[in-house]
């Protein structure tokens, strides 16, 4: 990739990672209230103060950066945008429950307070679409010829 390229990939992967960050917080704020509960519990120090910070944020957003390149990659196999978006993600999405999956028990947070946040699909979704329509098309891969089988 040249410098055009992957700048435009990291400003389209913060995009996508902004976009992210504000609907899951929305998503989490209309049907997470229980989890929210549970996790404040795990979270706070004991004065209501949480230890998280501004970090989890940024590792949010930057998961956008992670989902662009993906795109990136996997758009040039796909026939269409759309698929491309679809399997970006269902690949991020993956990721991050099997991540919160793993906090969720190691914490002993029930999982009848997470299911509702099984649809952060749908914001996943609209953040890779969100950041592969700023991307661009990408261009399919050519084939590769064999070394000199180019007319000689």
């Amino acid at each position: 990739m040249n410098l055009v390229t992957w700048t435009r990939l990291t400003l389209c992967g913060l995009i996508a990672g902004g976009v992210f960050t504000l609907l899951t917080a929305v998503l989490v704020g209309t049907l997470g209230s229980e989890f929210l509960a549970a996790a404040g519990a795990h979270a706070s120090t004991g004065d209501g103060v949480t230890k998280t910070g501004p970090s989890l944020y940024f590792t949010t957003v930057f998961a956008g950066l992670w989902a662009m390149w993906l795109y990136s990659v996997v758009r040039p196999q796909l026939t269409s945008r759309m698929r491309a978006v679809l399997t970006v993600s269902l690949a991020w999405w993956g990721i991050a429950s099997l991540q919160s999956l793993k906090w969720i028990l190691l914490l002993g947070i029930p999982l009848s307070t997470c299911l509702p946040l099984t649809a952060n699909l749908v914001p996943t979704a609209i953040a890779v679409y969100v950041g592969s329509v700023f991307f661009g098309d990408v261009q399919p891969n050519k084939a590769l010829q064999p070394a000199g089988s180019a007319g000689g």
